[in-house]
Order: C-alpha cells, then sequence, then structure tokens
C-alpha cells in the first residue's frame, strides 16, 4: 500500500475507534483491518492519545468507567461501557423492575469545567425530546446522577452509513433522502445538528437509517431565546464539518447541508473528498487552505463513473460550495433534486438547457423514444424530428381518447348505478353495499358485447368494493375478468391478477396472493417505466405479504424503498402518499416500534385532513391503525374514544364491511382490556357475523381475531362454559389455517390462559401463557407487539 493511502487508512481506522472503550478497540480494530502493519500504527496511537489524555507520563492505563456493571441509575442498569469521548462516557443499560425489557445507551457528562458544559447537556436532552421521527434515536429518560447529568437514548444497533454492506447506488441515494428526512424534521423544530457524520448515521440490520447525537445541535430560535441559552457541547469533526464551522461564521440549515454533501461524496465514491491526516487541530487547518473537490465521478473507475458523471457530481458540488448563499439553502432542496434524479427529471443543480431536459424526457420514456428511433433511423434528422412528433401526437391522441371512452363507460354505468339504487322503496335501506352488489350483478349483461368496457367497469367496481373493504363482494367480478374466455388486454389481467391477490390475501390465502402478484408484477417489471405507478401500487401488498409470510423487517425495507418514489412520482399531499404512510405506520406496528409506528400514522391523517378527505375510508382505517398502537403503548381510554369515533362515521357512511368488522373487533378488546366486558360482548358478536360475510367467512383473519376476543370477554363476565365452547371451536379452524408459527396460535393460548385462570386453574393458566410466550419469542420482531400484551396480561395478574 503507498505510504499516503496507508496513513490515511492509519487515520481513518483512528478516527472511527478513537471514542471506544481502550477494551474492545484490539477486537474491533482485528476486525476492521487485516494489515498487521498499520494495525500496529493504529494501535501506537491508541497509546499516545491515552497516556497523553492524563497528567503523568507513568500513568499508562485510561482511567476506570465512572460507572461500573450493575449500577442503577433511575430505571436503568449498567452492563458495560460502549465509548469515551472528551465530553462524557456512553454505556450500554436496561431497564429494570418494569413489565417490559428495554436496552438503551445511558450518556453520562464526565467533564465539568463549568456550569455552562452541564447547561449544554441539558439543552441536549431538551433539544432530542421534542424530535419525534422514526430517523432519529429517541430520548427515553434523564436525570442526574452524583450531581452528573446524564440522557437515555434509544440504543441503536447498526454499521455507520459509509460501511454499510452490498449497498447499490439506488439503495444509497435511498439512505442518503431517510437522512435528508430525518434531519429536515430537526431542522423544522429549529435545531441544526452541526456534527453529522458517518458514525452519527448508524443503518439496522432492518435497513433502516438512524440519526444519533446532538450534543452539539444548536436552536435556531431567535438572537434574544439564543442568547438565553447555554452553548452547546462537543467539536465538529473536521472531515465532515462546514467551512463556516471553521472560521467560525454565523451558521444555518446549510451547514447541515454542506456535511450531507461530504458524505454523499464518500458514500458515491468510497472516498472524502480531501485526503487530510494528523489530529483533528492540524486537518481542520489544513481543510481550510483546500481547493474546491474534485467531482466524484473523476475519483471512480468502471460504470459507476458514468452514474454519477452529470446529475449526481452537479448535486454533490452544489451542496459542497464554500458559500452557503451558493448551497442548497435547505436539506428538502437537496432531497428534491435526488429525487428528481432518480425519477429522471431535471435537477436543479445543473442548467437547464433544452438539449438536457430534453435527455432527462428521453431517459424516462426510453422505450416510447427507442421505438422511434429504431422505426425512422433510416430518415434524414429534420424528417425523424417531424415524424416522431406526428407520431407522438396520435399515440397521445389515441391514449386519450381510449382513456376518454373509459371513463365514459364507467361514469354511465355508476350513475345508472346509482339512479337505480334511487328507485327503490322507501322502506328499503339503501347502503352502499347494496348497491353496488345490485351493480355487480348487472355488469356482464350490460356489457356483454363490449369486453374492453366491461374490463374497465368490472375494475371499477371492484376498487368501490375495496374502498368499504368488502373483498369478498369483489372476487366474482375479478376471476371473471381472468377467465381465458373474457377477452381483455394483458395490462387489464394483470391489474386483475394485483386485485385478486388482495383479495386473497384478506382471505388468508397468503400463497395465493403472493403467486398472483408476483403474475402480475412480472408483467409490469417488463415494461417499469410504462407501468411505473402500478408497480409503486402494488409494494403495499408485497409488503404485507412479506410481513405474512414470517419478514416483518423486509416489509418495512420494502415500504421505505417505495416512499421516497411515491412522494416523487405523487407529492407530499396526496392520498395514495397518505396510504403508503399508513401501511409504513403498520409495519412499524408489527414490529413493536410503536413511537415510530404513530409519527407515521399521525403524519398520515394530517395528510388526510389537508386533503379534506378525513372522512374517507382510507382515512378511517389510518384512524384504526393509530387507536390500535395506542392501545399497545397503553393509552387504552384514548384508543376506546378514537375507535368509537371512528366506527361510528364507518357505520353510517360505509354500512356494513371487512372494515367495519375489523373495528367492531378492536374495539371489543380494547374494551376488555378495560374491563368493560359487558360492553364489549355485543360488539364482538356483530364482529363475527360480519367477518363471516364480508372478510373471508369462518377462518378469515377478522372472524377468528374477534372470536378470540369474545372468548376473552366471556372469561371476564365469567360466563366460562360459553367461553370454552367458544375457544374449543377456535382452535382447530386456527392451527388447520395459520399453523403454530402464527401470532393466532400464541393469542390463542393467551385466551387459554385467560379462561383457565377464570376457572381457578392457575397452573393451566400459567402453562398455557408459557407455551404463548415461547411462540412469540419464535417469531423474533413479528411477535414483538404481541409479547407486550402478554407482559401486561402477567402484570395485571401480579396485582
Amino acid at each position: 500500500m503507498q505510504d499516503a493511502k496507508r496513513l490515511q487508512r492509519v487515520w481513518e481506522l483512528f478516527d472511527l475507534l478513537a471514542e471506544r472503550a481502550p477494551e474492545v478497540r484490539s477486537a474491533e480494530l482485528e476486525t476492521l483491518e487485516a494489515d498487521p502493519a498499520i494495525r500496529a500504527e493504529v494501535q501506537a496511537l491508541f497509546h499516545d492519545a491515552d497516556t497523553h489524555t492524563v497528567h503523568t507520563d507513568a500513568l499508562r492505563q485510561p482511567p476506570p468507567p465512572l460507572l461500573a456493571p450493575g449500577t442503577r441509575i433511575g430505571h436503568w442498569e449498567i452492563e458495560h461501557l460502549i465509548g469515551r469521548g472528551g465530553m462524557g462516557e456512553v454505556y450500554m443499560a436496561h431497564r429494570f423492575g418494569g413489565d417490559f425489557e428495554q436496552r438503551a445507551a445511558l450518556k453520562l457528562l464526565m467533564r465539568m469545567d463549568s456550569a455552562q458544559d452541564r447547561a449544554g447537556f441539558v439543552a441536549e436532552r431538551q433539544i432530542l425530546a421534542r424530535l419525534e421521527h422514526p430517523g432519529i434515536a429517541h430520548l427515553l429518560d434523564g436525570g442526574e446522577v452524583n450531581g452528573v447529568p446524564y440522557a437515555v437514548m434509544e440504543y441503536v444497533e447498526g454499521v455507520p452509513l459509509t460501511r454499510a454492506p452490498d449497498l447499490g447506488l439506488e439503495r444509497k441515494l435511498a439512505l442518503v433522502l431517510q437522512a435528508c428526512d430525518a434531519v429536515s424534521h430537526a431542522h423544522q423544530h429549529l435545531v441544526i445538528h452541526r456534527d453529522l457524520k458517518p458514525g452519527n448515521m448508524l443503518v439496522t440490520p432492518e435497513g433502516r437509517l438512524k440519526l444519533l447525537d446532538f450534543g452539539i445541535a444548536k436552536h435556531l430560535a431567535p438572537a434574544a431565546e439564543r442568547d438565553s441559552e447555554p452553548a452547546a457541547t462537543g467539536h465538529a469533526s473536521p472531515d465532515y464539518c462546514a467551512p463556516e464551522q471553521l472560521t467560525g461564521a454565523p451558521i444555518s440549515t446549510a451547514t447541515d447541508v454542506y456535511s450531507l454533501g461530504v458524505i454523499l461524496y464518500e458514500l458515491l465514491t468510497q472516498h472524502r473528498p480531501w485526503q487530510l491526516t494528523g489530529a483533528a487541530q492540524i486537518r481542520a487547518l489544513e481543510r481550510l487552505s483546500l481547493p474546491a473537490p474534485q467531482p466524484p465521478s473523476t475519483r471512480v473507475e468502471g460504470r459507476i463513473r458514468k452514474a454519477l458523471r452529470g446529475d449526481l457530481d452537479a448535486i454533490v458540488l452544489k451542496a459542497l460550495q464554500t458559500d452557503p448563499a451558493q448551497r442548497y439553502r435547505t436539506v428538502a432542496e437537496l432531497a428534491s433534486d435526488l429525487r428528481a434524479h432518480l425519477g429522471r427529471h431535471p435537477v436543479a443543480a445543473r442548467r437547464q438547457t433544452l438539449g438536457y431536459r430534453l435527455g432527462c424526457r428521453i431517459r424516462r420514456h426510453r422505450v416510447a423514444y427507442a421505438l422511434a428511433a429504431a422505426v425512422f433511423a433510416s430518415l434524414a434528422l429534420g424528417l425523424v424530428g417531424v415524424a416522431w412528433q406526428g407520431r407522438q401526437a396520435t399515440i397521445e391522441r389515441d391514449h386519450a381518447r381510449r382513456q376518454a371512452v373509459r371513463n365514459d363507460a364507467v361514469r354511465q354505468y355508476l350513475t345508472l348505478m346509482f339512479r337505480t339504487a334511487s328507485g327503490t322503496q322507501e322502506h328499503d335501506e339503501v347502503t352502499a353495499k347494496s348497491v353496488l352488489d345490485g351493480a355487480a350483478k348487472r355488469v356482464h349483461d350490460e356489457f356483454a358485447g363490449d369486453p374492453e368496457s366491461y374490463a374497465d367497469v368490472a375494475l371499477a367496481l371492484a376498487e368501490l368494493y375495496f374502498q368499504i373493504n368488502d373483498y369478498t363482494g369483489a372476487r366474482p367480478l375479478l376471476v371473471r375478468l381472468l377467465r381465458d374466455d373474457a377477452g381483455v388486454a394483458e395490462h387489464v389481467r394483470a391489474m386483475a391478477m394485483h386485485d385478486l391477490a388482495q383479495v386473497s390475501f384478506r382471505e388468508s390465502q397468503t400463497d395465493q396472493a403472493r403467486d398472483l402478484l408476483d403474475q402480475a408484477q412480472k408483467f409490469w417489471n417488463a415494461e417499469p417505466a410504462t407501468y411505473r405507478a402500478e408497480l409503486l401500487d402494488s409494494r403495499l401488498l408485497q409488503s404485507q405479504i412479506q410481513r405474512a409470510l414470517g419478514d416483518p423487517g423486509l416489509a418495512l425495507r420494502t415500504l421505505e424503498e417505495a416512499l421516497p418514489q411515491r412522494v416523487e412520482l405523487s407529492g407530499l399531499q396526496h392520498r395514495d402518499t397518505a396510504v403508503l404512510i399508513n401501511n409504513l405506520g403498520l409495519a412499524y406496528y408489527q414490529l413493536g416500534q410503536l413511537d415510530d409506528a404513530i409519527v407515521q400514522l399521525k403524519r398520515a391523517h394530517a395528510i388526510w385532513q389537508t386533503l379534506g378527505q378525513e372522512k374517507s375510508s382510507d382515512a378511517l382505517n389510518t384512524l384504526n391503525n393509530w387507536a390500535s398502537a395506542a392501545v399497545q403503548s397503553g393509552r387504552r381510554e384514548e384508543a376506546a374514544e378514537i375507535y368509537y369515533r371512528t366506527l361510528e362515521l364507518r357505520r353510517k357512511l360505509y354500512g356494513p364491511s371487512g372494515a367495519l368488522a375489523a373495528l367492531m373487533n378492536n374495539l371489543g378488546k380494547t374494551l376488555s382490556q378495560l374491563d368493560r366486558h359487558e360492553e364489549a360482548v355485543p360488539l364482538l358478536r356483530e364482529a363475527i357475523a360480519m367477518g363471516h360475510e364480508h372478510a373471508g367467512g369462518e377462518t378469515g383473519t377478522i372472524a377468528l381475531a374477534a372470536g378470540l376476543g369474545l372468548v376473552d370477554a366471556l372469561a371476564g363476565i365469567g360466563e366460562i362454559a360459553p367461553a370454552r365452547e367458544k375457544l374449543d371451536s377456535l382452535a382447530p379452524a386456527i392451527m388447520a389455517t395459520f399453523g403454530s408459527e402464527h401470532p393466532f396460535a400464541a393469542m390463542l393460548e393467551i385466551s387459554r390462559a385467560r379462561v383457565e385462570r377464570a376457572e381457578g386453574n392457575t397452573d393451566a393458566a400459567s402453562a398455557a401463557l408459557g407455551l404463548a410466550r415461547q411462540r412469540l419469542q419464535a417469531m423474533g420482531p413479528a411477535g414483538a407487539a404481541y409479547l407486550a400484551q402478554l407482559e401486561t396480561l402477567q402484570e395485571q395478574w401480579r396485582e
């Protein structure tokens, strides 16, 4: 290895491990570096650094940690030291004495040179307390021990962003977009991070980026307020900080933009923009004398150079402008350009020439342009342009005509549908479902000679069934569309397969749903630019199937990767974006990350309100999910109020459906947990009956879930015999349909424990809970949300 590269590697390793506890440095160094000569140089630097942090050269070992393993602070017990820096120590800790287990990172301030130091650390806690975002490590607790302040943070297991393995270019950009989203959230709360670097940006095993350490964050409050605030603690890394941080000039949101630019540069090229060596102060001085960095594409070879040249070069260099006024003004602007690049739209960082804009258009519609080029390749350039424009006009005109015919067919049939409904006798109850059922019976005869119009109307009716969560009603329409003699186009068959996959999934036929979805996506993936919207929509069902098949982490990643694409395609204030964010919240819920779930569900609900659609079926689904997360967080009274409000709206506006059955099931179970069992019983009985009719029959998830809820409620009011009878009827159906590795199998044992305990059989109740715990723990993250319910129940029984 050349001397310059060797020296750079030595300092990279030193920077990475310098703040780690001495007892773990060697093992980590051995893992990161195979060259023994480089490891020896790094160890020598550690030796020098450690011996110069004390006041005598004779003392060769660093001081012991301030907190010994087993020390208890508040609700937390110390396990071991994680790292040590100039301003504090960080320990692994776990909660003790509560009704649930939790690991955390406890940060203790070491140096107390002044009241300003202490106040600065308290300021960090206050900053973190008001930042509530899934991409920012949460503050869990705080206080003082022996007069020294401490903060307890969410423990994040992960690797620094620039060391995450197996990252393709799009995945790298998706992670940077996650970072932008988290930093933008902080900026919206008037906080600049000021120390963004890969070590503060960890990628979890689930592929989620988490932002750490607001230790030197700065408020963006008015000057009069800032003057009264304590100075923030710590010092930014000279390798990633903005020039104004080195010169002492005022900082702004553009300061964090610069740091993100450095990180993006390193992520794309595997090199930092500058080759700096030496201690932090030396690197800082060297930074001030260096010219602007070279474009990222000049630092790489092969295919990646072509991918970086142009848009990404321009984006990175704009973020790295020395003058803050020449950078992106906000992180949101940086993110917007990254999304534009991913969507093959013009980016603001480049000159908007006609040739550049046309090139972006060609890349977005490369299939159509390639066909045009092949047809007219032999013609003169002028003729190519005229012919292509004429062809495009013809294609667009034909497409518009087809859309007009389709829309007219759907509009006329829906008008007929509701006109027919309005002619019913006054004593007949007219609901959305009754109107749809009547229309679905007539649609085949109405369009017997027009298969294209029939397909359009049938898909529209199926979508309306979905809106009232009546998947059983949608199935016959979709099955008929997929018959060999239906005479419909292939793109219609693909959409019908996707919609039928949704029906199958909600009827607990997960394997069939996966196969249907695979067929639909295979068709769309043949022309991904043409069917971009359909592919993006299908990610919702894809995530649900992945979660049902036992991989909730993959399900979460599918949605996280889809969100930037959805926002780029539809915008933030859009129905489809709200639906995706709702599903993202549900994915977090399934992993037991309840705070993250509630954040996302609140975001979705805010979009529904902005759109004026807070009474839509989708918005009511979001409220239902929000209330479910509130239940698992222990806020049951709040959840019951949300459920009741949502139930009243859904019953009034949409009538009986699978969604209404699910809502009654959730409310009934919540009432049981509040010991309002008599109130819960009729709701759960109605949910069972409605689930049978509208959501998969007797073995559908809603009917089975409501059945277990009814068992619990009956046991709660002392009706043991009917509770046991219901339990015995559910057990074979649950085990045959889902098997022992599904959450339903664990919930079955929890309900069994309730019945046994109500009969006074405490040993049998304990055995059932033990089996439930065993099954949930075997599920890993998929069982986390249900374990909390089990822990709560056991705590109640101890009282």
